[in-house]
């Protein structure tokens, strides 16, 4: 029997602290959409080029979303307008976890895969994995 995924592997943790983050009066929702902007993407716009329409995304330059201490180079504007940066609010750690999370029903689950052993029927291979 073995398990049918893949093996877990570095992750990079973020770890903001929603009290510092509310007291420094930056929202989460504010947090989360820089993060996706800078790590990731996020589409603006379209504009027409030669008769064709393009998407128009934003996303941060390589040289700053290379390494992990780069979070430490962002900053979030808080409601009064001020920028606030990352490191006011947020550590980053590594830690090991799965690539990808499987569902089943709302709960965590996992694939298993596998055969009985030979002279042993699929119906009582069943019965002990369910036991």
């Amino acid at each position: 029997m073995r398990h049918n995924g893949l093996d877990d592997s570095p992750q990079l943790q973020i770890d903001i602290d929603q009290r510092k983050a509310q007291a420094l009066g930056v929202a989460i929702d504010d947090i989360n959409d820089t993060l996706q902007t800078a790590w990731g993407s996020s589409y603006v716009n379209d504009f027409m080029d030669r008769g064709r329409v393009k998407k128009v995304y934003v996303q941060a330059a390589a040289p700053y979303r290379m390494l992990p201490d780069d979070i430490n180079l962002w900053y979030v504007r808080n409601k009064d307008g001020g920028m606030v940066p990352f490191s006011a609010f947020a550590t980053s750690r590594w830690e090991t976890g799965s690539p990808r999370l499987e569902r089943y029903n709302g709960y965590s689950a996992v694939e298993i895969v596998g055969e009985a052993a030979p002279g042993v029927s699929t119906g009582t291979a069943m019965d002990i994995m369910e036991s």
